[in-house]
């Protein structure tokens, strides 16, 4: 399908040309932060290496900041090097490039994305809230596209092309609402085999992600999908066949308490994500404007 730069309008999901193989193409084309602190979650979630921050002094009168940090343990964004598919026998990641470029070149790092920066209208669905927190966010409790659309007709909130979709699913205010112990199991569990609530792995959700042609999606939950992810996988359509960021454990509860006082759930959204040569995905660095 070429493009036509003079329609007037874009197609759905249902209406995309089928291509042969396993790479199916989906897809046409007062300032409040988002961002948990560095060191949460604290152990992170998946395995993965908890922040340490060092001072490094510089003689009597100067000091430095060290950093050492894996960038999907916190407040993220997933780049287009994170998740690929397996094409033809070999890893295929967004644009075609394969785990040798990623081995060997900076192709599609997110460096790219740092050069412009993420910014649009964002839009956030207070789930958390709409559904009066009437679930465990700590089980894989699947959100569906009804109370997507039962949330945002409750908020008055409707979707342009181009949005950035923010989800609260609550996740957050559980977390910080754990015992130390808790903390810790939620730290030691093996093998990816957390369960945590997140958007339903369905088709109808898959149409309502492409035909509503957000620009990017994100959460305050782990895995923005419900996970375990089971047979179909989310993140496997968003970012290595449309090219979709999707941003995880994201801290939303200071920009829902905005957004019910003024009864407005659209605002300006900004991000600048980290200009690292070749980088697999970036702290958010995210904020909402009014």
């Amino acid at each position: 399908m070429l493009f036509d730069p003079s329609s007037t309008s874009l197609p759905k999901r249902s209406e995309l040309p089928s291509i042969e193989g396993p790479l199916l193409a989906r897809r046409g084309s007062g300032a409040k932060t988002m961002n948990l602190s560095a060191d949460l979650p604290n152990p992170p979630m998946y395995g993965r290496e908890p922040f340490k921050h060092t001072i490094k002094p510089l003689g009597e009168t100067g000091n430095d900041d060290l950093y050492e940090m894996n960038t999907q343990s916190g407040s993220q964004w997933d780049g287009f090097r994170h998740v690929g598919l397996k094409h033809n026998g070999k890893s295929t990641f967004y644009n075609g490039i394969t785990q040798d470029d990623i081995n060997n070149t900076s192709k599609m790092g997110i460096d790219a994305w740092a050069r412009h920066g993420i910014a649009g209208r964002g839009v956030l669905l207070d789930i958390w809230s709409h559904t009066h927190q009437s679930y465990d966010p700590f089980t894989s409790r699947p959100i569906t596209l009804s109370e997507l659309h039962a949330c945002a007709t409750a908020q008055n909130t409707s979707f342009q092309p181009g949005d950035i979709l923010i989800l609260r699913t609550g996740w957050v205010p559980a977390y910080h609402a754990l015992p130390p112990a808790a903390r810790e199991s939620l730290g030691r569990v093996k093998n990816f085999a957390h369960t945590f609530v997140g958007v339903e792995q369905t088709e109808a959700m898959l149409d309502f992600l492409h035909d509503g042609y957000f620009s990017a999606v994100a959460g305050d939950q782990p895995g923005f999908e419900c996970w375990p992810p089971g047979e179909m996988s989310l993140h496997r359509f968003l970012l290595p066949l449309w090219g979709m960021p999707i941003g995880e454990m994201w801290d939303l509860e200071r920009l829902a308490e905005v957004c019910l006082e003024k009864g407005q759930y659209a605002f300006f959204f900004a991000s600048s994500p980290a200009n690292v040569p070749g980088g697999v995905g970036s702290v958010s660095n995210a904020m909402a404007i009014f």
